[in-house]
């Protein structure tokens, strides 16, 4: 098998330009996009893990399997809380319930002398869960609600598995935004999940959900909302570990999921494939620039080698607009003069952000960001590396940070005055040593190292 290097979501907002001291160009909204189009939605910063894919889907398939039991009837208690089975409130209460209980489980039994080793880094919560877990000496309670009170992240709705991991399965066809399970259009897909889960390669699944079944609908037909339930008391041991061998580790479980999560996602085809082959093919560190060019050779369809081409003609001016705009913010006061001379110390010509934006003349905007600000931030920057001369470039680049800024709401981080010096009004940027960025060297990174991230979990298991 290849080797690969081993190595938080909800769905995109487009209006999100990132953190306030990491994005100061705001061109996440730009190379996101261009990063998406290759992967579909099915891969990004936060859904990446072969395992937190397996886990929301399958809890998804017990609450199908829930919703379409009409012998589940919900306590009386539940009843006027949610109604039926088919709120979306009560949907997001099942999901924090199963990952709650899922999380607690692998605690349970992490040091525990089996054949299974127990790999809590990476599980959402885990954290948390461990404080609560040694503040009530192995003994946490679970209550069975939507509410803040039942959850053990902060905002578990987003930044749970459900929530970091909804777009990607949303993206495939499980379900739509309300959970809608039962739409005409994905039926099929989801006699693949039940084949899938039943089947016998999938063994650690179809006894968990054996286990797990029987334990959720008795609590859906006797419990009471927000009433605790003890968790090392009356969750069973033959559950939990069913649950802690299921999800053990990512590679565990890329080795019965890996082909399944292939099939559904069909990153193994076309620019995400060639982007797998060349991942298989090296065992050095990520070098997102490397990857892609050599990812452009390979056997592909002219519209899927366009994707590629199109990061390659890109990220050069992303790059370089990004490091203009560091030389300017790395000192508290500097003149237009100085900053020019830092620019040339990396090799840089006036006109090197005009050769770069010429390469993107040309560019197929992604229909993500078509007519969007993404689109509106890469015309603006085109627009500075065509401006007369680097005096008139740097105040191009201030005015379009002081935009993108004004957009968040903090203050812009510096000014420029009329002779030409610039004040930096916020802490300054270090600068990299020239010979680690070169003409030509790549900033951002497309996600290549979250789907390196997903590829160690499929197809590296046995690396």
């Amino acid at each position: 098998m290849p080797n690969f290097l081993d190595r938080y979501l909800t769905e995109p907002d487009k209006s999100l330009s990132g953190d306030t001291y990491i994005d100061p160009i705001g061109t996440l909204l730009i190379w996101s996009a261009f990063g998406r189009e290759i992967f579909q939605n099915k891969i990004n910063s936060v859904s990446n893990d072969v395992r937190n894919y397996t886990l929301n889907l399958f809890h998804h398939h017990l609450l199908r399997k829930l919703i379409n039991d009409d012998d589940v009837v919900l306590s009386g208690s539940l009843q006027r809380e949610y109604s039926d089975k088919h709120s979306l409130s009560f949907k997001n209460a099942c999901l924090i319930f199963l990952e709650n209980i899922f999380v607690y489980s692998v605690l349970r039994h992490e040091n525990e002398n089996n054949n299974v080793k127990v790999v809590t880094r990476g599980i959402l919560g885990g954290a948390n869960a461990r404080r609560i877990w040694e503040e009530t000496k192995k003994r946490p309670t679970l209550k069975f609600t939507h509410k803040s009170e039942g959850q053990i992240l902060v905002r578990q709705l987003g930044l749970g598995v459900s929530g970091r991991y909804k777009t990607p399965l949303l993206s495939i066809g499980f379900f739509d935004k309300s959970y809608q399970y039962n739409l005409p259009d994905n039926q099929t897909i989801w006699g693949d999940v039940e084949r899938f889960i039943a089947g016998p390669a999938r063994e650690p699944l179809g006894t968990l959900e054996g286990e797990l079944y029987g334990f959720i609908t008795n609590q859906l037909e006797h419990t009471k909302v927000g009433k605790p339930i003890d968790f090392s008391g009356d969750v069973p041991r033959n559950l939990t570990s069913a649950y802690a061998k299921a999800f053990a580790a990512p590679n565990a479980v890329g080795k019965y999921a890996g082909d399944f999560w292939l099939r559904q996602t069909g990153l193994n085809q076309n620019a995400a494939g060639a982007l797998l082959n060349v991942l298989g093919s090296q065992n050095s560190e990520i070098v997102p620039k490397e990857l892609v060019e050599a990812a452009i050779k390979e056997q592909l369809p002219k519209e899927e080698q366009a994707k590629l081409e199109r990061i390659v003609a890109l990220e050069p001016l992303l790059s370089d607009c990004a490091l203009l705009f560091n030389i300017i913010a790395s000192e508290k006061t500097q003149s237009v003069a100085g900053a020019e001379k830092l620019w040339k110390g990396f090799n840089r010509t006036e006109w090197r952000l005009r050769d770069c934006a010429d390469k993107t003349t040309d560019l197929l905007i992604p229909k993500e960001i078509k007519g969007s600000e993404g689109e509106r931030r890469l015309i603006e920057l085109r627009g500075v590396a065509n401006a007369g001369n680097f005096d008139q470039q740097v105040r191009k680049l201030i005015e379009y940070h002081k935009r993108v800024m004004n957009m968040r709401g903090p203050s812009a981080w510096l000014d420029i005055d009329d002779i030409g010096k610039i004040r930096v009004n916020a802490r300054t940027v270090p600068l990299p040593e020239p010979e680690n960025r070169p003409p030509g060297s790549w900033q951002n990174s497309y996600y290549l190292h979250e789907f390196s991230n997903f590829a160690v979990g499929v197809v590296g298991n046995s690396a």
